[in-house]
């Protein structure tokens, strides 16, 4: 985070008030935090270590994310059907440890710790699998992770199905409304699954390397807007899924081969 120490704080946390109790600041995970996709990069490493053999659903999965993205973030739960949750614990956190290198945007981090410093809860709120995002508890200074969440049955194992509001578009926001009854100050995200979340925020909405559609919003609301300097993530098409893990010096199974 040694960048994002030289990066000031942009000037728009001005009109964030700061003198309501409690106060709550939301971001979006992927593509607001970090350029990476933690549901897929943390997918394509359970299949390239062999944790799990659902490497097959990849074209499927990413079908079906083109074609609706809220179906397609509950889709990438299926990936883990009868897996102990208690093993996805374990995965999870040795992804983290073995293998996670998060790319994060600097600024994004800036906001969010200055945020923390004043008193602010940070909610993370993110169609990525909330279990995935636990170890970011201990990384930044985020008190609550609001995402997708695994069904599981009676002898804990995951069913491949999401439990409780499906965290997703419109699901964001009432997720989020469930948890929350006060003022929401300030809301960030990147893509239109985050526009209901988004519009929460009282004070300040912001749109970090925003997605074309959701940039169009961001503009004609009059919404605080951060250009990336690239395509955002997604924007320039999917990998397969043997493209996936040569990407990232992983194994490609037999199965896949």
């Amino acid at each position: 985070m040694s960048d994002a120490t030289r990066i000031n704080v942009p000037e728009f946390l001005k009109r964030v008030q700061i003198l309501d109790e409690p106060k709550l600041a939301l971001f979006d995970a992927d593509g607001t935090l970090w350029e990476n996709d933690i549901a897929d990069d943390c997918t394509v490493w359970m299949i390239g270590t062999g944790r799990i053999q659902t490497g097959a659903h990849w074209p499927q999965y990413k079908q079906t994310y083109a074609d609706d993205a809220q179906e397609g973030c509950r889709y990438l739960l299926s990936f883990y059907k009868g897996m102990p949750k208690a093993d996805l614990t374990r995965h999870v956190q040795a992804y983290w440890d073995e293998f996670m290198k998060l790319d994060y945007i600097a600024e994004a981090i800036v906001v969010l710790e200055d945020l923390a410093a004043k008193g602010f809860k940070i909610w993370v709120v993110t169609g990525s699998p909330t279990d995935f995002l636990l170890p970011l508890l201990t990384k930044l200074p985020v008190d609550k992770i609001v995402g997708m969440d695994f069904d599981v049955d009676a002898n804990g194992i995951l069913t491949g199905l999401h439990g409780g509001i499906s965290c997703a578009g419109p699901g964001k926001a009432e997720k989020v409304l469930s948890l929350w009854n006060d003022p929401i100050q300030f809301a960030a995200g990147n893509a239109i699954l985050d526009e209901a979340m988004m519009r929460l925020a009282r004070d300040v909405v912001w749109a970090v390397h925003p997605h074309p559609e959701l940039e169009k919003i961001a503009l004609h609301e009059g919404w605080e807007i951060k250009k990336s300097h690239k395509p955002p993530y997604g924007t320039a098409g999917w990998l397969t899924i043997q493209e996936e893990l040569h990407e990232r010096n992983l194994p490609i199974p037999d199965y896949l081969r």
